[in-house]
C-alpha cells in the first residue's frame, strides 16, 4: 500500500504545474485596493504602512505576484516556489507542494 502512495505521489509531482503566473499578470494598485476614506500613509498606531504588490520578472517580461520566483532550469515563473528538485524534474511550488512532501514522507519511511 505504501509503494502505491509512493507512485501516486511521484507521478503526480512530476505531472502537475507548480503554479504559473497567468500572461499578463498586474498587480492591483494602492489606490485601487483602499477603501475610500482610508490613508495608505498613516495607521492609528502611527506607523507608516506601505504597500506592497508584486514586481516585474524581467527574463518572463511579466509582471509577478509576492512569493513568486522565477526558476532558472525551467525558464518560467513559480508561484510561492520553494526549489527546483532534480528528484521530480520540476519545481516545488504552490500546486504542487502537498505532492512533494507526501512523497518525501512516504519515501523517508
Amino acid at each position: 500500500m505504501a509503494l502505491l502512495i509512493l507512485l501516486w505521489s511521484y507521478i503526480r509531482v512530476v505531472l502537475k504545474d507548480p503554479g504559473s503566473v497567468p500572461e499578463n499578470w498586474r498587480a492591483v494598485s494602492g489606490e485601487e485596493s483602499l477603501e475610500v476614506g482610508t490613508s495608505l500613509a498613516a495607521a492609528e498606531d502611527g506607523f507608516e504602512r506601505r504597500w506592497r504588490g508584486g514586481g516585474y520578472c524581467i527574463h518572463c517580461q511579466n509582471g509577478k505576484p509576492p512569493r513568486c520566483h522565477h526558476c532558472s532550469i525551467c525558464q518560467r515563473c513559480v508561484l510561492k516556489m520553494d526549489h527546483h528538485c532534480v528528484w521530480v524534474v520540476n519545481c516545488v511550488g504552490a500546486c504542487n507542494y502537498k505532492f512533494f512532501l507526501l512523497f518525501l514522507v512516504i519515501f523517508g519511511f
